[in-house]
């Protein structure tokens, strides 16, 4: 795919064809011809890398979420590819929300805080980036008739993240898992 057609996606080096995350990566030869992703949106949206760092290591937690013991920031950011400095930070956030919580001392690190199933991809979104498209673009008195179509495409996305569990993630990810 060329740079003017793919522009505002997030691509991850070396997940070309894969959807770990949801809607920065396309997934199958259609949604690629009609750029939707697989959830039935237009996936240009722009998405901080913060917000994407977040939702790759909550899905890396959840699907270690049986795991006997917590997993590091250092494992999250080596799997993920995720800069281990920056990781600590989203991870804080992530705990400020309850998304993922911390155990301390030498055998410690991270753990989901809820069940993959309670925890949508707003929830993400809200917990490192805030609302979304709050504040407004541009929020002055020239564009007060934008601002009704702005609140309704902000709420348009509330809705489609909403709908996207990180258990879905995760199931996703592992029915796509080759195995020899």
């Amino acid at each position: 795919m060329g740079k003017a057609e793919r522009k505002g996606t997030k691509r991850t080096k070396g997940t070309e064809g894969t959807n770990e995350i949801g809607p920065a990566l396309l997934t199958t030869e259609r949604e690629r011809a009609d750029n939707s992703g697989p959830w039935g949106w237009v996936s240009e949206m722009n998405i901080s890398s913060r917000c994407e760092y977040a939702c790759r290591a909550v899905v890396e937690l959840a699907s270690r979420e049986h795991a006997s013991s917590p997993l590091t920031s250092m494992y999250i950011a080596e799997q993920r590819g995720i800069p281990e400095k920056y990781l600590v930070h989203i991870l804080l956030q992530l705990k400020r929300a309850g998304i993922v919580k911390s155990i301390r001392g030498s055998q410690g690190g991270y753990l989901m805080g809820r069940s993959p199933d309670e925890i949508t991809l707003l929830d993400i979104v809200r917990a490192i980036d805030g609302a979304v498209l709050d504040p407004l673009p541009v929020n002055d008195s020239r564009g007060r008739d934008l601002k009704g179509a702005w609140k309704e495409v902000a709420k348009g996305i509330e809705n489609v993240l909403e709908r996207v569990t990180v258990r879905e993630l995760v199931t996703r990810s592992q029915s796509s898992m080759y195995y020899i």
